[in-house]
């Protein structure tokens, strides 16, 4: 399985693709509401007027009109302008809901291999244990050795087996958290994507090359900065929908009319035609506008707050990825010498030139080496997993 198959996986998990099916919803009803033919529902008007409780003259009037809403110049424009934009923003939020999953995936990822190292490493010590004490009871029941030493090394043994046992129970949390995000048993293979880092250890975080990359080295299309610009872009949509409303529709009112002076009297019969066109008072629709002004300013600011706080995120990432390369140098080079004291000590206690103590002294200082520069090689992952995430890269 790849890291884009458990992306999926986990998307499937979670089921917030359906916040962007909703706004694709939003965008199709205001689109159709733009392709109306009129600015809003039609209404049947009846009037009817007579004497019957009156004088009883048998005078009647009777009213029918149809009213039809008409657009304003630039309303249908400003609608398909407000759906264009909730398209987008549902596109974008559907990116930004991918990158953010994939976050996740990565962090479970990257917390069960590191669980798996550290369970590898128990069980190595735990065997390198029972080996030595195997060594210790030939060597002892020779008469080699005291007892006190056999007891030593059991104790050790079992020391290891209690490490190993907790290694083990930290190993099935992992994995069980990875079940649970994605619903999947294998990790992926390989566990980044893209595998190779995106940026040379030289480069500082700001620095990067002119290649679709905006400032300080975020991608243009980094999903956290699309979907707040797709936000902005549908505030200003909003805004200007509020504009081409800022007076109330003119309604024509199409309809007959049916009048009667008396019982002796004809029936007078005629067509009518109305139209009824609003002042739209600059003070009625202030309010409005300045609350979608208002709208746009607080996008526009959310936007920069985003920026700056994915330009964090990448810098910290950068320097989180460079500090583990020094620090893999160092745990190699203290896994080395680590190594050969091991050797020294283990050939020194075969010849009987030093006690037990000093042997699991220089077993214990190896086993630590290992087990940090196993980490430290583990973590070198981790961390382009975390330049991956913060320059907003997507599994595919």
């Amino acid at each position: 399985m790849t890291l884009a198959e458990a992306v999926a996986a986990a998307l499937e998990q979670a089921g917030q693709l359906i916040r962007a099916d909703a706004l694709r919803g939003e965008a199709d009803a205001v689109r159709r509401q733009a392709g109306a033919w009129t600015a809003a529902d039609p209404a049947l008007r009846l009037k009817g007027v007579s004497d019957r409780f009156t004088g009883d003259d048998g005078a009647y009037e009777v009213e029918a009109l149809l009213e039809l809403p008409l657009w304003l110049p630039g309303q249908r424009r400003a609608r398909l302008e407000l759906a264009n934009s909730l398209g987008l923003r549902a596109e974008a939020l559907a990116r930004l809901l991918r990158w953010e999953v994939a976050g996740v995936v990565r962090d479970a990822v990257w917390a069960a291999k590191l669980a798996e190292v550290q369970l590898q490493q128990a069980n190595a010590a735990y065997e390198a244990a029972r080996g030595l004490e195997s060594v210790v009871a030939k060597r002892y029941n020779a008469g080699e050795l005291a007892r006190l030493d056999l007891l030593t090394a059991q104790q050790e043994t079992l020391a290891r087996q209690a490490e190993l046992t907790a290694a083990l129970a930290d190993w099935e949390q992992a994995r069980a958290a990875y079940v649970q995000i994605t619903g999947r048993l294998q990790l992926p293979e390989p566990l980044n994507w893209p595998s190779l880092p995106p940026i040379t250890a030289g480069q500082e975080a700001g620095a990067f090359a002119d290649d679709g990359q905006g400032a300080g080295g975020l991608p243009n299309d980094h999903p956290l900065l699309a979907e707040a610009d797709a936000a902005l872009a549908r505030a200003r949509a909003e805004r200007d929908q509020v504009v081409s409303d800022r007076r109330g529709n003119p309604i024509l009112s199409l309809g007959g009319r049916r009048t009667r002076d008396a019982r002796a009297f004809p029936d007078d019969d005629a067509l009518q035609l109305e139209l009824s066109i609003p002042f739209g008072l600059a003070s009625q629709s202030a309010p409005e506008i300045a609350a979608s002004e208002r709208q746009v300013t607080e996008r526009l600011a959310e936007l920069h707050r985003m920026r700056r706080e994915a330009e964090r995120e990448l810098v910290a990432a950068v320097l989180g990825r460079r500090g583990a390369a020094d620090a893999l140098q160092v745990a190699e080079r203290r896994a080395s010498l680590a190594a050969d004291a091991l050797s020294v000590a283990q050939r020194a206690f075969e010849l009987g030139e030093t006690d037990l103590a000093e042997r699991l002294l220089a077993e214990r200082r190896a086993r630590e080496a290992n087990l940090d520069l196993a980490l430290r090689r583990a973590e070198q992952g981790q961390a382009l997993a975390r330049v991956n995430q913060a320059l907003g890269m997507i599994p595919q």
